[in-house]
């Protein structure tokens, strides 16, 4: 069966809300919206979590098994570095707010350890890609932190720009060429009316493009995958891999690889 991705669009009422859990075969994710004031709790059961704070007025107050945390407040994705906590499988996540943030899981009933917090000073930030492909990506999970199956992080496109480009997919577990590792991502727009695009295809078969705005999440089960802001307005996601390995190895669509040869 041809998988392409698809795209969610989350309502605004308080309280957990989950994907649909038939999307993905490894990763699960949530966006939790906690009012001042009140609290959430969260059964991870078998799943690891990884929860990364996204607006935040004033510090995030959260606890993940026995480990309690203050993070810092987080006005802006934009502006500021995620805060984030790693919690292996058996570890409940109490949440009070005000918060908004999202929780990404996968099945990983064998990991250890105790949770721990990423700190917005732990998160390492590059600049990829030129021209009108030039993104930000910050890496908050990658594969040297312990987990067991996650990595994550945050791209910025500026106003106009590409990202996932030159286009590249990791749905096939080739090692060392490519990895299989399905992926999610959380959108945000600045200003917040903004839109981006976001296309999925494989390559000689079918294709999809559909626009995503602020708050709306994409699952990739498989398939290249780039998307593009809208001019004027910069595009923001958050996203987070599962799958056979924690190697992340993509393999680049030949008929477009020509563009990583340019001075």
């Amino acid at each position: 069966m041809t998988r392409l991705a698809t795209r969610h669009v989350f309502s605004a009422e308080r309280g957990f809300h989950e994907l649909p859990a038939d999307e993905l075969q490894f990763l699960r994710f949530g966006l939790a919206r906690v009012p001042v004031g009140e609290a959430i709790q969260i059964d991870t059961g078998e799943r690891e979590s990884l929860l990364v704070v996204v607006d935040a007025p004033e510090e995030v107050r959260l606890a993940a098994g026995s480990l309690e945390l203050a993070l810092p407040a987080r006005r802006s994705v934009f502006d500021e570095l995620p805060a984030s906590v790693y919690a292996p499988a058996g570890n409940s996540l109490e949440l009070r707010g005000p918060v908004l943030a999202g929780i990404f899981q996968a099945h990983a009933p064998d990991s250890g350890g105790a949770p721990y917090a990423i700190l917005p000073g732990e998160v390492n930030t590059a600049q990829r890609g030129r021209g009108n492909y030039a993104r930000k990506v910050r890496d908050i999970l990658p594969a040297g932190r312990r987990a067991s199956r996650l990595l994550a992080g945050e791209t910025i496109n500026p106003p106009g720009n590409w990202s996932s480009s030159p286009p590249h997919k990791h749905d096939l577990h080739a090692p060392p060429g490519e990895t299989r590792l399905e992926e999610i991502y959380l959108y945000r727009t600045r200003p917040p009316q903004g839109f981006g695009l976001q296309h999925s295809y494989h390559a000689g078969g079918p294709s999809r493009t559909f626009a995503v705005g602020d708050l709306d999440v994409a699952t990739i089960p498989a398939g290249y995958h780039p998307v593009v802001a809208a001019p004027g307005y910069e595009l923001y996601y958050l996203w987070c891999l599962a799958g056979d390995t924690r190697e992340l190895c993509w393999n680049p669509d030949p008929a477009h690889a020509w563009l990583e040869q340019q001075a």
